[in-house]
């Protein structure tokens, strides 16, 4: 009789950020906060033994004064603080890179709804929409006690395909709302890999007007159609892999001052540096941006 020994499966994932050096003084890393011990053993470790880890690292990165730590939330840890953050109005969830983002605020005096479908989390306002589908190998970030936490996963799951040009994509099949699903979306063509800032109508006319234009950089389309884009208020649509943000409200006019709930930005200046996220919440070299929330309030 062959004897056959049944590993339970690794559930909880290791606190590794992919800075591996240990400090000289406390014996500590100095990116995850674990012991060398820790680090050796941690493969064989139980879950028991593994959360145990866990408990201690807040303490520990405090200690050496390290600034972003990863989070220890499984997938449905992940979504029920998601969906917590909207119904409880705790912040603002913000999607998109330097220079072109959209920011779904969730403030107590919005009027807010949230709808939790298994690791879906859809967050509803009358002036914009945001998605978040929670998978395995999302990841949250915190950047400070209390600070922004940012969403993200490992390069080759969260790069989108980076148009470099005006794109039109069709349908908007994947709309949050059945509504919009006919309506066509246009990617701006920003070019980066973790997001795409797009535009999404179902105004004939400005449809034909933007189609004429594929292909050419977004400042071209911003200088000979910008004034049409203004005129009809398509809906700004700002999605990652995993996180989208559809915005509603009035675009508004160069110069002017954004509305006080969800708006996006899409600022020229910023977009020559090319980032997929902030910088003061840059997220380690393995891994792309897919959301950030902000406790208490947006960018600005």
């Amino acid at each position: 009789m062959v004897d056959v020994t049944v590993i339970a499966p690794r559930t909880r994932h290791s606190p590794c950020v992919g800075i591996c050096k240990l400090d000289d003084v406390s014996g500590y890393c100095i990116g995850c906060a674990r012991t060398g011990d820790e680090i050796g053993r941690w493969s064989g470790m139980s879950e028991t033994q593994r959360d145990a880890v866990w408990d201690l690292l807040p303490g520990r990165h405090k200690a050496l004064a390290i600034r972003m730590r990863l989070m220890p939330w499984m997938a449905a840890e992940l979504a029920d603080w998601s969906a917590e953050t909207i119904a409880q109005r705790r912040g603002t969830w913000v999607t998109g890179a330097p220079g072109a983002v959209a920011e779904f605020p969730c403030t107590a005096a919005r009027q807010i709804t949230v709808e939790r479908d298994g690791l879906s989390i859809v967050g509803r306002a009358s002036d914009a929409c945001y998605r978040l589908e929670v998978q395995d190998k999302l990841r949250a970030f915190e950047f400070g006690p209390g600070g922004p936490i940012v969403l993200g996963l490992p390069k080759a799951r969260g790069a989108m395909h980076a148009a470099a040009s005006f794109t039109p994509l069709g349908a908007d099949t994947v709309a949050i709302d059945p509504e919009h699903r006919g309506h066509q979306l246009f990617d701006m063509g920003i070019g980066r890999k973790a997001s795409r800032f797009c535009i999404r109508t179902g105004d004939t006319a400005l449809i034909e007007t933007l189609t004429a234009i594929a292909g050419r950089p977004w400042a071209d389309v911003m200088y000979e159609a910008g004034m049409a884009i203004f005129a009809a208020n398509p809906h700004r649509v700002v999605e990652s892999k995993l996180a989208r943000v559809e915005v509603y409200s009035p675009i508004p006019l160069p110069g002017s001052a954004s509305p006080a709930g969800a708006h996006t930005h899409f600022l020229p200046e910023f977009l020559k540096s090319g980032e997929e996220g902030p910088a003061s919440v840059a997220l380690p070299d393995y891994a792309l941006p897919i959301a950030t929330f902000y406790p208490g309030g947006g960018l600005a």
